[in-house]
Parts: C-alpha cells; sequence; structure tokens
C-alpha cells in the first residue's frame, strides 16, 4: 500500500521547469504571433519568421516581419557571447548595442531602436520547451509607447 502511495504521489510531481537555452531555442526556424498597441493607435497584428544559425563564435538571426498594413520587412541580429548567460550584439534597427540576460527559462533583452524608442523585452520559455512568452514595453522619454504581446513557436 505504502509503495503504491508514493508511486501515485511521484506522478503528481510537478515537472521541471525548462532551462531557456536561446542559441538553441533561435536556431532553425521560429514563428512569432504578436498583438502590438501603440498609444493613439488600434491595436494590430504583428508576426515574425525567424531563421537563426550559429556562425562561428557569432549567432546570427534573420527576421521577415509582418506588420499589420505594412509591407514585410527584414531585420537582422547579431549576437555574441559575452558571459554566462550573457550575450551582446547588434540588430540592424537599433542604435545601438542589444544586451541579453538569461536567467533559468527567461531571458531580457534590451536596446534603443532607430528614433530613440527604449525597448524591454521579456521572454519566457513555457513548460513544453517549444514555445515563449514575449512581452515587450516599448519607452520614449520615460514614456510607455508601445508594447507587443505574443507567443514565439519553435518550429525546427
Amino acid at each position: 500500500l505504502v509503495a503504491s502511495i508514493v508511486v501515485a504521489l511521484a506522478g503528481m510531481a510537478p515537472a521541471a521547469t525548462p532551462q531557456l537555452d536561446m542559441v538553441s531555442f533561435f536556431t532553425g526556424r521560429t514563428h512569432s504571433d504578436n498583438v502590438m498597441k501603440v498609444v493613439f493607435h488600434r491595436s494590430s497584428s504583428l508576426v515574425v519568421d525567424s531563421v537563426g544559425k550559429l556562425d562561428g563564435k557569432q549567432f546570427v538571426l534573420i527576421d521577415t516581419v509582418h506588420e499589420q498594413g505594412k509591407p514585410p520587412r527584414i531585420r537582422k541580429w547579431v549576437m555574441h557571447p559575452a558571459g554566462p548567460g550573457h550575450f551582446t550584439g547588434t540588430l540592424s534597427d537599433s542604435e545601438g548595442p542589444v544586451d541579453i540576460k538569461v536567467s533559468g527559462s527567461s531571458a531580457t533583452i534590451g536596446y534603443v531602436m532607430n528614433g530613440g524608442l527604449n525597448v524591454n523585452q521579456q521572454l519566457q520559455l513555457l513548460p513544453d520547451g517549444k514555445t515563449m512568452s514575449n512581452h515587450t514595453v516599448v519607452r520614449k522619454f520615460g514614456l510607455r509607447f508601445g508594447s507587443v504581446d505574443g507567443k514565439i513557436r519553435k518550429l525546427d
């Protein structure tokens, strides 16, 4: 009886939260469906299809961005390891460096977009290990200018 109770309780134990490996997650194809909200505008769809690969010591991610009502555009991320759980690099539509900090199952990405928009992006790996929540806040002059919320799915 005791053995069967232990087995039953073991089956009820919560699954371990997967650890986020940014390079593994973004290697290959990913697809992101988001809702973008900009002050004084209606919410709109923001879809991003990406292909990532390790190129020597740097990681390159090419995004095809489909913003509702606009023609698709391409942006390129080039990231380099900067220590445990830390990456730095560039983004084609940013004014300066990109900083990524990974801790456990989450990542924080910060950069300044062209036009002086400060971006803070929070990614959280979900328990399936193949989906991330995406929450991004964009500020200008310290004021919230817009946000993006959605999910990123690993396709490969």
